[in-house]
């Protein structure tokens, strides 16, 4: 393979940000190809100064089973430092399985997809979210590392390793018992794993306690509905603003001065929030009087009070109609995409989450199975077995 012919492989487009590259039909026989491969591309990206995003074709293109680590090491190291993320497109089955078993070890992100246009949507995906938030989509909000829970001799996760990135809809799904509850537990706060690490924005939270784990920016709802049953919708969602008050007692009993301005001030927010959720009708009522489905609306309005940069939301749809679970996925990609915030879903309604995820987590009997696109997961062996105990 000679130098001249990858540069012929590799086209920057100014207008998408991308390295589009064209691998159809190469043989990486040795690391010594790979090496000529990736040495022209970081030339190529060093002389930019800048970082880009690749789009890769493998259509056709084969690599030695001698020289994938050494592909893959190199093309991680690549993206970290010249990349903003990659997708890519035209995979044989066994590259797409390869790919998929070192990106569970290493953990880095599949991003396969079946043709170009699915693979370019993908990447405007990324470009949008760099967008709302302000940093490369590939940056990781929260790893969690090694983390395994027990309660007595039942083991609720086995050495879970994830990576939520920044500004996505990340879903953990699983049949019932996986871990699912359990790994949204660990992660605010309400469990302490017996091994392992939490890191978040790049800080070890794992000892953390739940109310010190809300204070760095993350917020959840439950499975049940957790609201104040006796006091009004306003209020409920009031509650939610209790960790950006910074109160006086004497000032507080008088309401008066600075107390008065604070308390306008956070109304008016949860008055936008009430807005944005459109439950303006209901806001004077009680909690308890509510239908279920806007007593899950409240309670996500209350989630959002604290103006979190993790949300994370278990089971937000269960127990709703058809109509109801269509308000609720359209709030949530909202929230995603006009505020930026990154979501953490646990759901059952497996259509809600191929239509509104980035990336799946498919855990069970505490361990993740397979992780990747939807599209990606949805067809994976170790997935369906799991869910119907049997081969596609």
């Amino acid at each position: 393979m000679g130098t001249t012919r990858f540069r012929d492989r590799t086209q920057l487009i100014e207008a998408l940000e991308v390295l589009d590259v064209d691998l159809s039909d190469l043989a990486f026989r040795s690391k010594d190809d790979v090496d000529e491969f990736y040495d022209e591309v970081d030339r190529l990206l060093e002389a930019t100064g800048r970082r880009w995003y690749f789009l890769v074709n493998y259509a056709g293109c084969t690599i030695a089973d001698d020289a994938w680590d050494h592909f893959g090491e190199r093309g991680k190291h690549s993206n970290s430092v010249h990349g903003l993320g990659t997708v890519r497109f035209g995979l044989s089955e066994s590259a797409r399985q390869t790919i998929r078993a070192r990106a569970m070890l290493a953990q880095f992100r599949t991003n396969v997809f079946d043709a170009r246009e699915d693979a370019l949507a993908a990447l405007a995906g990324l470009r949008r979210r760099r967008a709302v938030t302000g940093v490369p989509a590939t940056e990781v909000l929260l790893r969690m590392q090694d983390v395994s829970v027990s309660f007595g001799g039942i083991q609720a996760l086995r050495g879970l390793n994830l990576e939520v990135q920044t500004g996505e809809i990340f879903s953990i799904i699983g049949p019932n018992g996986a871990g699912k509850t359990s790994a949204v537990n660990v992660i605010s706060g309400f469990y302490r794993p017996d091994h392992g690490r939490i890191f978040f924005q790049g800080q070890d939270r794992t000892a953390l306690k739940a109310f010190e784990v809300a204070e760095l920016g993350i917020a959840r709802t439950f499975q049940n509905v957790a609201l104040f049953r006796g006091m009004s919708v306003l209020d409920n969602i009031m509650a939610g603003r209790l960790l950006k008050m910074k109160g006086n007692v004497l000032l507080d009993a008088l309401y008066w001065g600075p107390s008065m301005k604070q308390e306008v001030e956070h109304r008016a927010f949860v008055e936008r929030i009430i807005d944005f959720l459109e439950i303006q009708a209901i806001r004077k009522l009680p909690a308890g009087r509510l239908p279920y489905g806007l007593q899950k609306r409240v309670e996500l309005a209350r989630a959002l009070a604290a103006e979190p940069k993790l949300l994370l939301l278990d089971e937000p749809m269960a127990g709703m109609n058809v109509e109801e679970k269509e308000d609720i996925a359209r709030f949530i990609l909202d929230i995603n995409d006009e505020w930026g915030t990154t979501i953490v879903l646990i759901e059952h309604d497996m259509g809600v989450v191929m239509d509104i995820s980035n990336h799946v987590v498919v855990l069970d009997h505490g361990e993740k199975i397979a992780e990747g696109s939807p599209s990606d997961v949805r067809t994976d062996p170790a997935v369906i077995r799991a869910y119907l105990g049997a081969e596609p």
